[in-house]
């Protein structure tokens, strides 16, 4: 039966599903015509597919079970026409089983979404082909044998989309289709982050994109301002390898445009930095890079990534990562055997952020991170880490100004009167108090452990 079936896979009809959009651009990509002979498509894909020895490649054996026959389904196309799932198409269909093409479905259904489950989908023979296809355009990023991510950058525009394919992710992708990062571990938001960066960095200057590549980065991320922006997407999936995928996490990055406006300006900032620092020879983008991947602390004979996770999930969403940056400095950095402060760099990162992105007062930022050093050092000169980590716990305003209160009179240290000024909704400079706290505390502890570390060193000169 499928000897006879022609396939349209024309980039003009997108299904809007994301998976099988991305099959019928690497489709499209692979045969570089937009009517297929089912039947010999099929063979071309599932040869692709297959390891020599007839198996099915690393990671998509996590999904396609040792028994599907996928050369099968043609002839398992039902008689009578009806209504495919996923483009809603009238035409003849297959009970398709979701452990064959799991991810078939729409978006906002994942969340009833189980690997192995016997639901059935109809899906017509365009539909699962380019599911079949999906397999080919992903990349993936393993954390042992305990984690696997998948990537899918989407956009409705499919010839965009493909071009996109050709000239940024063929010539970035590692060997199998393995995602380059700047940095990667179990969780999805720091892998996730890790990748972006890695993207970003070839924007202005590659090794391996063409100026084709650079430029459509380029567009896609706004740069071009005669161009308005491409509405490129990210899907990520993570979850557990084994017999059959255990998916634990699904979630879709549509900012990425302005995520890549704040990479930019954190490289100027960075930049900056640097020149007070008379220091020529510093990378931003490594600098960044190295910022983010300092958030994690060794547990036996591995490292425990979840404080990066949050803080890179806070930023990959617009929100607060502050709360999870003190965390880890108290908990996790002042911790450790020989302690040592942030990278350089840190804090010039996330004061820009907090001033572009939360809206903090510039004024009130240089305010705390002056303050905050010299509370940091006083506090390591006279051995009282106590008094951080009562400012780290204030639950209330009012446990917050106590904590003031005994700086001043244990550290003889003035207060400054705009942490003093508070407004209605406990504010101070229109932010709320517990984010004034919090970045005071990271600023001091920080201060702190730069002054410890110092001290050591001057000890072990002297020994």
């Amino acid at each position: 039966m499928g000897e006879r079936t022609l396939l349209n896979i024309s980039l003009s009809q997108p299904t809007g599903n994301f998976w099988v959009d991305t099959g019928l651009v690497v489709l499209n990509e692979l045969f570089q015509q937009e009517t297929l002979n089912l039947n010999e498509a099929l063979k071309t894909v599932v040869f692709k597919l297959q390891t020599d020895r007839g198996g099915w490649i690393y990671p998509a054996n996590n999904f396609i079970n040792t028994q599907a026959k996928p050369l099968t389904f043609p002839s398992k196309l039902k008689r009578t026409k009806g209504k495919c799932d996923v483009c809603t198409t009238e035409d003849r269909y297959i009970e398709a089983k979701m452990w064959m093409y799991p991810f078939i479905v729409d978006p906002s259904k994942f969340g009833t979404f189980y690997p192995g489950t016997k639901r059935g989908l109809r899906l017509c023979a365009r539909c699962t082909l380019a599911g079949l296809a999906g397999y080919l355009g992903w990349l993936w990023k393993a954390h042992g044998k305990d984690t696997l991510h998948f990537f899918v950058f989407y956009s409705p525009d499919l010839r965009e989309l493909q071009k996109f394919h050709r000239v940024v992710l063929g010539p970035l992708k590692l060997e199998g289709g393995k995602a380059p990062t700047a940095f990667s571990g179990p969780y999805l938001y720091e892998t996730t982050l890790g990748l972006l960066l890695e993207l970003f960095s070839h924007v202005e200057k590659s090794d391996l994109l063409s100026e084709e590549g650079r430029n459509l980065l380029s567009q896609i991320f706004g740069e071009d301002r005669e161009k308005p922006p491409t509405h490129l997407h990210l899907y990520v999936i993570s979850g557990k390898p084994g017999r059959a995928f255990n998916m634990h996490e699904l979630r879709e990055f549509s900012r990425l445009h302005d995520l890549y406006r704040l990479y930019k300006k954190w490289k100027e900032a960075l930049v900056e930095f640097a020149r007070t620092l008379e220091n020529d020879e510093w990378n931003p983008h490594s600098t960044l890079a190295g910022i983010f991947s300092q958030f994690q602390i060794r547990r036996d004979q591995q490292y425990d990534t979840l404080w990066r996770d949050r803080i890179s999930r806070s930023v990959l969403q617009f929100q607060d990562p502050f709360p999870f940056i003190e965390g880890f400095l108290f908990e996790a950095r002042a911790k450790e055997k020989r302690p040592g402060p942030l990278n350089f760099g840190t804090m010039e990162v996330f004061k820009y952020y907090a001033k572009e992105v939360l809206n903090m007062d510039e004024q009130l930022l240089k305010t705390l991170a002056g303050f905050g050093h010299h509370l940091g050092r006083f506090a390591q000169d006279k051995s009282e880490m106590g008094l951080l980590y009562a400012l780290r716990n204030a639950k209330n305003a009012d446990e917050f100004f106590k904590v003031l209160n005994d700086i001043q009179f244990r550290l003889e240290l003035d207060i400054p009167e705009v942490f003093l000024a508070v407004q209605p909704g406990e504010k101070i400079q229109g932010s709320p108090w517990k984010r004034v706290k919090t970045l005071l505390s990271i600023f001091a502890m920080n201060a702190y452990l730069w002054a410890q570390q110092g001290a050591k060193k001057k000890e072990e000169v002297n020994a």
